[in-house]
């Protein structure tokens, strides 16, 4: 193990004790001891299943990116340990489904026909209560020959998905809609080109309602360097302007990797590479919401 990643460990089960009871006041670090890491060692993405058990992230090590699961007992969770999914270096992008409650990720292992190369691709596996199932791709058109690289799932089937594919905007990164279709395999609903800016929109999670995504983009105005950004699905089905909160979730720091607790009451994300949560009704409380 990287001997940068051991100070992320430290303390975990007090803090996380701590941390159970409600959503946090404002924006704290989720590893109290976390030292700043360098842009090739950044902790993002934390997502926690339906009954707040589960907790995994991504973590990347050089030019490796890796998920660490942490597993609830009582009021302690466990420290992080690497998780056995596959891989050839990237495994990114976790997201537990609020439908099912199976487990999203990206990543780069190898496909089976007619997909070749070594793209990020969305797979998906289940955890009995014990241990974890078999991983497979998804079925359905949601994986390219360009790279997926995060899928966030609602409590009503209502998938959104990062790709950069040239139909989401023609530049890079995008957000796409997709639904599962009679034979459970899943299909492009929509790609979100009304929401998708010429720059990056990634790490996009979705409520369990279905009616609130956030993401993070380099687009303008902006905090920092990136920001999360949110839009709100509309009567019509369609989403809303994406709006910066800004503070106290975006800084003068780099904002990413937007992730929900299982109980909807907090947002991780990560500051400049560091794991962090906050309240989310602290969040919408913004007067950019308003």
């Amino acid at each position: 193990m990287n001997i940068k990643l051991l100070p992320l460990f430290a303390a975990t089960a007090l803090l996380f004790a701590a941390c159970t009871k409600a959503a946090p006041a404002g924006p704290v670090q989720i590893f109290p001891d976390t030292e700043a890491p360098d842009h090739r060692n950044h902790a993002y993405s934390m997502t926690e299943n339906p009954d707040g058990t589960i907790r995994i992230y991504t973590q990347e090590r050089d030019d490796e990116a890796l998920l660490y699961e942490m597993h609830r007992t009582g009021k302690s969770w466990s420290e992080p340990t690497r998780m056995n999914l596959p891989t050839r270096k990237l495994l990114k992008g976790a997201s537990f489904s609020r439908e099912d409650g199976s487990l999203y990720f990206a990543t780069d292992a190898e496909m089976p026909p007619p997909f070749k190369g070594k793209d990020l691709n969305i797979w998906r596996v289940e955890w009995d209560g014990s241990a974890w199932g078999e991983a497979a791709p998804i079925e359905g058109d949601i994986n390219t020959g360009a790279n997926e690289t995060i899928a966030s799932v609602a409590a009503d089937g209502t998938m959104i998905y990062v790709s950069n594919r040239p139909e989401m905007d023609g530049f890079g990164y995008g957000l796409g809609e997709a639904h599962r279709d009679e034979t459970g395999a899943w299909k492009v609903t929509k790609f979100l080109t009304d929401l998708n800016d010429m720059r990056t929109d990634d790490h996009v999670v979705v409520t369990a309602d279905g009616n609130r995504m956030f993401f993070y983009s380099h687009r303008s105005p902006k905090v920092g360097a990136t920001d999360i950004w949110t839009s709100t699905r509309q009567e019509d089905g369609t989403w809303s302007a994406p709006v910066n909160p800004g503070p106290p979730l975006n800084s003068e720091d780099s904002e990413f990797g937007p992730g929900l607790s299982g109980d909807g009451q907090t947002l991780f994300f990560s500051r400049d590479g560091v794991l962090m949560q906050i309240g989310l009704d602290e969040v919408l409380k913004s007067p950019q919401l308003q």
